[in-house]
């Protein structure tokens, strides 16, 4: 078919044939797009892991320094005690 064909003037049988070939390509295009959202959604996913963990490994660095303060200031009252 071409885009200047008069769509009025088409047969019965022609208008089944071009309608199933327009649901073929429907359904085709819409398997596309399920796999370029599973392959954008995958493609995301070790990102958000990689901040995550980015995420945990700072704020255990920040659990591990406010930990090791108040070990000091600890140790610092038990050598030099407040008279």
């Amino acid at each position: 078919m071409t885009a200047d064909t008069d769509m009025t003037s088409l047969r019965h049988e022609e208008l089944v044939a071009l309608v199933r070939q327009l649901r073929q390509q429907l359904a085709e295009r819409d398997q596309e797009i399920e796999r370029l959202k599973r392959q954008a959604a995958e493609s995301h996913a070790p990102v958000a892991t990689a901040e995550t963990m980015h995420e945990t490994a700072s704020a255990t660095r920040q659990e591990t320094l406010s930990g090791s303060r108040e070990d000091l200031l600890a140790q610092l009252e038990k050598i030099y005690p407040e008279t």
